[in-house]
């Protein structure tokens, strides 16, 4: 079973600002596909350096669920699941 980090909190507090899949083993090799609630692509990488902080083209993507997609490309099936951004936090 693999974790995969569900919320980034991309306020530029320092704190969770953006998705690190680093703890992820073969992630190096995978493409990532992230897609918004109407399945459009709003960021995809084959070479993914745990920088993403919930943008698109530099802007910021609104508060809400995304859908990703993990294949390692080696066999494994892809992996799937939800992603929140949430920009609006206090600390």
């Amino acid at each position: 079973s693999i974790e995969v980090p569900n919320l980034i909190t991309p306020n530029n507090d320092g704190f969770n600002d953006v998705w690190n899949l680093q703890s992820i083993s073969g992630i190096e090799n995978a493409s990532i596909s992230i897609f918004n609630r109407w399945g459009w692509e709003v960021y995809k990488s084959s070479d993914y350096q745990h920088n993403w902080d919930g943008t698109i083209n530099g802007e910021p993507l609104t508060d809400g669920t995304y859908v990703y997609v993990i294949d390692f490309n080696d066999g494994r099936d892809p992996l799937r699941g939800t992603l929140e951004i949430f920009r609006n936090t206090q600390r």
